[in-house]
């Protein structure tokens, strides 16, 4: 399966390391925040492969930095569920298997589902038009064969309708999962047919929101995840008889 990959990282050839600066971390407000964003980015977009291990020095010296921000980062990181701690161990990136994809899609129908059906009611002519963009921009992406917008933009898709619900917390929790799925997206693709079948529940969603149909709603969201994970599960069996 072909796909277009975002482009890596590349440090930067500039003269930050003289102003205290670590060449190739993004800038942040603390130099904490920055390896966290920095290993995240590599994490997410799968430049640094599950199962790889972290050590703390290597990263330390590779980054110019002393220990104590790049074990925050990768506390932080663990709390986000892409790495795993243990003692005297150090840090490894997560293992995505697929028990733990059925596992993560579990949490996303049940919490997500809530939510589109609470947003039917609550999501406005604004909400609706937001989501007829995003649906435009995705049959962009679709088009031009760029599946890391396509992963963007579903997000984006999904994050409108539960937005309208004005949940925060869930909203955060479902955004840490949607990183991990959107990682193992870009890694593995869909399968043929997949993503006309998205656009055509998104178009179908839209509907039932407008009318404000909240068991319709729900249904649709449900059959979506359910067969999104049937086809992250079905590729990553593609992936390994290749």
């Amino acid at each position: 399966m072909s796909l277009i990959r975002p482009q890596a990282t590349e440090p930067r050839d500039d003269d930050s390391a003289q102003h205290g600066e670590s060449p190739g971390l993004p800038f942040g407000s603390t130099v904490y925040q920055r390896v966290h964003e920095h290993l995240r980015a590599e994490i997410v977009a799968g430049r640094i492969p599950p199962g790889t291990r972290l050590k703390i020095q290597d990263l330390a010296s590779r980054l110019g930095l002393s220990h104590m921000p790049v074990r925050e980062a990768l506390q932080q990181l663990q709390g986000e569920g892409l790495v795993v701690l243990q003692p005297n161990r150090g840090a490894t990136v997560r293992r995505m298997d697929q028990h733990f994809v059925r596992n993560i899609f579990a949490i996303r129908e049940a919490l997500e589902g809530h939510l589109t059906r609470q947003a039917a009611g609550l999501i406005g002519a604004e909400g609706i038009a937001r989501l007829r963009e995003v649906q435009s921009q995705m049959r962009r992406a679709q088009a031009g064969g760029d599946i890391g917008g396509v992963v963007r933009l579903n997000r984006g898709f999904h994050r409108t309708i539960e937005t309208a619900t004005g949940n925060d917390e869930a909203i955060r929790v479902l955004d840490l999962h949607s990183d991990l799925i959107g990682a193992l997206r870009i890694r593995y693709g869909y399968r043929r047919g997949r993503l006309a079948t998205v656009l055509r529940d998104h178009d179908a969603l839209i509907a039932a929101l407008a009318r404000g149909d909240a068991a319709e709603a729900g249904a649709l969201h449900d059959r979506h995840i359910q067969a999104a994970r049937d086809d992250m599960l079905a590729a990553m069996d593609d992936d390994t008889t290749r």
